[in-house]
């Protein structure tokens, strides 16, 4: 209510100055001061505009630099001041237009990036960095800071696996090295490292993150930097008078997109297809539906219910407010933030919670040593089961909303069950009412995160600091999951009673850094060096408890069983417990040096000692190095005025993965259920070990080449990157077939190499730079391949688990040499059988394959006319899952970029961003469920409404199956007549309705509208008597258009958090369209 009355206020106000403008006009005897503060003739947006020693409020300057403020004399001084530049002082001396140029505090106009221990000068970095600033994310209006980078910077990818309010954002950098280890990049918050940095962070508390992509950047970090690096910077105070933000919005959202199914009528003529050649189901067929043909046509009036509208169609409202506090003096400056993120999601019964708090402070207590500390705490709530479960096909939710019956039976009531629905389905695949089962499964999660970071700088002497870092980070996750009696896990796994799991997942990391640095600059006039030392260690520890039980009696609540555990009775194998504990020992080292600000050399060591390895292999050194040359500093380019800077870079380095799992290299023993005995008809849950363990295990490593050139023209008004580079990844960890003998099947090996190479481009441009308007542009782009180099000893290829389908499903994917990590593997699609493919018996009505066409009936059963054909690719006539499976598709892109334009025009201010993606496969598994029949009563994908037909018009069987596998039929220019409009095959309803083939696969290419704001921004005139320095009010369009040939919910996504399995699409929560009204003020 307090946020609400605040924009209330705000709203109030803006209507007051809009009918009393002549409230801002100076009065008798007061003076208005008005002007413009400038650097190099560019304006200077956020200056600080305040009285020296005065009690009038200060104010900053607008989007041109302009500013106002009102005096009580004309005998003041006023002081500008903004971070990166000098500050002044100017007395007023009664003028009433003062313009003012700031100078950079730096000896040239510049920014400055976090990499290695140290801040350096943009212009100087000699690796591969992109970043993005607070002014970058202000026109993103998300609360995920991860989801604010996908698309804005070359060779970074940041995609949600779903729609979900707490999807997990995975950030990929250059494509990620690992085969079977986890690709996720290491953050680096404030100068520690933290888990997943972005997830716990309000987009609004961020000043910058830099992306460290190449080795030269990133082997400072060793074993943790393989996947590259993000360093993220949080604002800090500045001193001066208490500064005060507001940052809020609200919005709602709605499902982006449907997939269009059946018509009752169709629906209906299906089932009565797909029940011709039983007299069982012909019998409920006439039952369920009508006696005679003529009265199906009453469901072409029937009211349609759209299960996706009622389960996941309703529209929902998220909200974000940030209230900031900043100032300090000059000793002490500190930033407070408080954020509150609320969103009611699409889907039913789904909410998301979160608060997080943020305090930072730095003392100065002389020259020679200063203090920061940093501090956060994050709350996440997060309710609703959503869509998808990683148990399996038969627990999808999704599947309920698009598959079941789409109207009611006479006296049925939206939330009751189906008479009709098969309760017996194979593989668990039952049908349930869509409302009702969200209704049935309770999810809860409750996540809160906790950091502190702690640093001390001294100066030891001139050039020579030391500082030391001390950081510790706590996670912690309640999980609490509760399945009714109707749910699938319940009548699959519980005998109709309730279950509940709860898991409680534990993390800690602390971090502890020393840093030595030492610094000349232009020795003897030329020469620049900069030495650096550090030592650092890394504990992580981590717990986790999980319980399952079953046999609660029925209509017991989520709240009465997981306080009441004791009442049922636990799955065999449960309760679990985890704990693993990992420690690592650093060294490092860092030289840089630069002669005559035109060459430059950077060399980079660490040594990094890990628990994860036996003795003897726990050490890895990882060197890296690289060079420049500034060309613009040559005396042929010196005075060139149309090129403002030229540098070409060159990098190599060798960085180690640490993200493998804990205890490789010792035999260890689980009792999780997996083997157990009995005593007295009780089942003892037996200790095992999991496998052949390998003492000689070591570090993962990558090796990367990186090649770069940054350009600037026009007084850097167009700015270019481009970087060409090779990563070969060796020693990656893959499960090795070994001999039969040792009693295991298999043992993890260093033994995997892949590489990725590839191009960015980032380019930046002012386009135009008017009194009253401006447009800046920026554009990136990436090319990268990615390929598998090496697998085990003689070993080609292998095949992970099938990613989703039924009991005995066929592997779908393939590592292979020579190819993408997760290829897709299947059949090739060849349309559907035709009469061409058979011969006709017009004594018997028999259908019989001609002689030399390729026969399926191995795969999908019974061939007939209108099946499903795959193309034979050894050429033997029989279509066989061992000889005629081939890759499908690669998910990896082509490129990938995106495309950010901000516009201004008085007090109007507007940017657009759109990102794409091209060249990458989707396996869109959902397509393959939603058209086949392999249950009954179930609707399907309206594009079935085209398949090929077996029922006549007049209700007559044109094509049946007999209970000998017999294809019997009308004559064949009757049937062409039926069918001669059909471009899809027949419903398969048996388990080869799963089977992966091109068919499923879809080019994944598109371009998105992913974000569009206008906003306004009062004139300062009209608030500096209320003390407000800033007010805007936007408007923003998030996700607005996808452009793309993908016909499922969304392109962007991968539900399965694998890198062997990429690209694929089942059950994911549809992403949403939000529209949003916000307001930025400041006090």
């Amino acid at each position: 209510m307090r946020m609400k009355s605040v924009c209330l206020y705000l709203l109030l106000l803006v209507g007051l100055l809009n009918v009393h403008p002549n409230l801002s006009i100076a009065q008798t005897g007061k003076l208005e001061v008005k002007g413009k503060v400038t650097s190099n003739d560019l304006p200077l947006e956020g200056v600080s505009v305040t009285v020296k020693g005065g009690k009038v409020a200060g104010t900053v300057t607008d989007k041109n630099g302009q500013f106002k403020i009102l005096l009580q004399d004309g005998k003041s001084s006023l002081t500008f001041s903004y971070v990166g530049y000098s500050e002044q002082t100017i007395a007023v001396n009664n003028k009433t237009t003062i313009n003012v140029s700031l100078n950079s505090t730096a000896s040239e106009t510049e920014e400055v990036v976090v990499i290695g221990y140290q801040t350096v000068k943009r212009k100087n970095v000699l690796a591969s960095i992109a970043s993005v600033s607070a002014k970058d994310l202000k026109d993103i209006p998300v609360n995920s800071a991860a989801e604010a980078l996908n698309g804005r910077l070359a060779g970074v990818t940041a995609s949600t696996a779903e729609g979900s309010p707490d999807a997990d954002v995975r950030v990929r950098v250059r494509g990620g090295m690992s085969i079977t280890g986890d690709n996720s990049p290491l953050y680096i918050v404030d100068g520690v490292q933290v888990e997943n940095g972005l997830s716990a962070i309000a987009p609004q508390n961020i000043q910058t993150i830099d992306v460290l992509k190449d080795a030269a950047a990133t082997a400072i970090y060793g074993a943790r930097g393989a996947n590259g690096v993000i360093v993220i910077t949080t604002k800090r105070g500045k001193p001066g008078k208490l500064q005060v933000s507001y940052n809020g919005f609200v919005g709602v959202k709605q499902l982006a997109r449907k997939l269009s199914v059946l018509t009752p009528a169709d629906y209906v003529l299906y089932q009565s297809e797909r029940s011709r050649g039983s007299s069982t189901d012909s019998l409920n067929f006439v039952k369920n539906f009508g006696t005679t043909w003529d009265t199906l046509k009453n469901y072409n009036n029937v009211a349609v219910v759209d299960w996706q509208d009622e389960v996941m169609g309703r529209t929902g409202v998220a909200q974000t407010h940030n209230i900031t506090a900043s100032g300090g003096v000059n000793k002490l400056t500190y930033n407070f933030g408080y954020t509150r993120n609320d969103d009611k999601a699409v889907i039913r019964n789904s909410t998301y919670k979160r608060d997080l708090l943020n305090l930072s402070a730095d003392y100065k207590f002389s020259n020679k040593l200063k203090v920061a500390l940093t501090t956060r705490y994050t709350q996440t709530e997060v309710n609703g089961a959503g869509v998808s479960s990683e148990q399996g096909s038969s627990f999808s939710r999704l599947r309920n909303a698009v598959k079941y019956r789409p109207f009611l039976s006479s006296n049925q009531d939206l939330d009751d069950p189906d008479p009709l629905a098969d309760p017996n389905v194979g593989n668990g695949l039952n049908l349930i009412n869509p409302i009702t089962l969200a209704d049935a499964e309770y999810r809860r999660k409750s996540t809160t995160v906790g950091n502190i970071a702690l640093s001390v700088t001294y100066n030891i002497a001139k050039n020579l600091t030391f500082k030391s870092t001390v950081g510790v980070d706590q996670f912690k996750l309640v999980d609490r999951q509760f399945s009714d009696s109707i749910t699938p896990y319940s009548v699959i796994s519980g005998s109709r009673k309730p279950i509940a799991q709860l898991d409680t997942a534990i993390r800690k990391t602390i971090t502890n850094s020393n840093v030595l640095t030492y610094s000349i600059n232009k020795y003897k006039g030329k020469h620049d060096f900069d030495f650096l030392i550090g030592q650092e260690t890394y504990d992580y520890r981590t717990e986790s408890y999980t319980q399952l039980v079953r046999g609660f009696a029925n209509f017991t609540t989520p709240d009465n069983a997981f306080g009441n555990l004791g009442s049922g009775l636990s799955f065999t194998g449960y309760p679990r417990v985890n704990k693993t504990r990992y420690t690592n020992m650093s060294f490092f080292s860092r030289i840089n040096y630069a002669f005559e600000n035109k060459y430059y050399v950077t060399l980079n060591a660490r040594a990094d000692g890990a628990s994860k390895f036996a003795p003897g292999k726990q050490w890895g050194i990882f060197p890296s190095g690289s060079v420049a040359w500034r060309a613009k500093n040559e005396k042929f380019l010196k005075d060139n005025s149309f090129i403002s800077d030229l540098k070409f870079r060159a990098g190599y380095g060798n960085v180690g993965n640490n993200r493998i799992n804990d205890y490789l290299f010792l035999t260890t023993f689980r009792n999780d259920g997996g083997l157990y005995y009995g005593i007295n008809n009780q089942a003892i849950n037996a200790y095992y070990s999991a496998g052949l363990v390998n003492e000689a295990l070591q570090w993962e490593s990558n090796e990367s080449k990186n090649f770069g050139m940054d350009l600037s023209v026009l007084r850097d008004r167009i700015t270019l990157s481009v970087d060409v580079y090779n990563n070969q990844a060796k020693n990656l960890l893959l499960n090795v077939p070994i001999a039969s003998t040792y009693g295991y099947s298999s043992q993890l090996q260093n033994i995997g190499k892949t590489s990725n190479k590839g191009v960015e481009v980032q380019l930046g441009a002012l386009i135009t730079k008017k009194k009253d308007f401006t447009w800046n542009a920026n554009f990136n782009i990436s090319f990268n391949a990615n390929r598998v180099e090496a697998l085990g000893q003689n070993q080609q290829l292998f095949f992970p688990a099938a990613s989703w389908g039924v009991s005995g499903q066929p592997t779908d994917y393939i590592v292979r040499i020579g190819d993408p990590v997760g290829a897709m593997w299947g059949l090739v699609n060849d349309g559907f059988y035709t009469l061409n493919d058979f011969e006709y018996n017009t004594a018997t009505g028999v259908y019989t394959l001609r002689p030399g066409a390729v026969n399926a009936s191995g795969v999908i059963g019974t061939v007939q006319p209108g099946s499903i054909k795959f193309k034979d690719l050894d050429g033997d006539g029989v279509i066989n899952m061992d000889k005629d499976r081939t890759i499908i598709g690669n998910p990896t892109p082509k490129f990938t970029g995106g495309l950010a334009q901000q516009f201004t025009y008085k007090s109007w201010d507007m940017s657009l961003f759109l990102n794409f993606s091209c060249g990458n496969d989707i396996y869109n598994a959902n397509k393959v469920e939603f058209t086949n029949g392999y249950t009954g009563n179930s609707n399907m994908l309206n594009i079935m409404a085209n398949r090929w037909k077996v029922v006549t018009p007049q209700g007559q069987t044109a094509q049946w199956v007999t209970s000998t596998g017999q294809v019997m039929g009308i004559a064949p220019g009757e049937l062409q007549a039926l069918n001669k409009n059909a471009t899809i095959w027949q419903p398969i309803k048996s388990t080869g309705a799963f089977i992966p083939s091109s068919w499923a696969i879809e080019d994944g290419s598109f371009l998105r509208v992913n974000n569009l704001t206008v906003g306004y921004s009062l004139p300062v005139e009209k608030l500096i008597k209320m003390k407000i320095s800033k007010l805007r009010f936007y408007f923003t369009a998030n996700n607005l258009a996808v452009f793309t040939k993908y016909t499922g919910y969304d392109p962007e996504v991968s539900v399965r958090n694998s890198p062997l399995t990429p690209g694929l699409d089942y059950s994911a929560y549809p992403k949403s369209r939000s529209f949003i009204f916000g307001v930025n003020a400041n006090f």
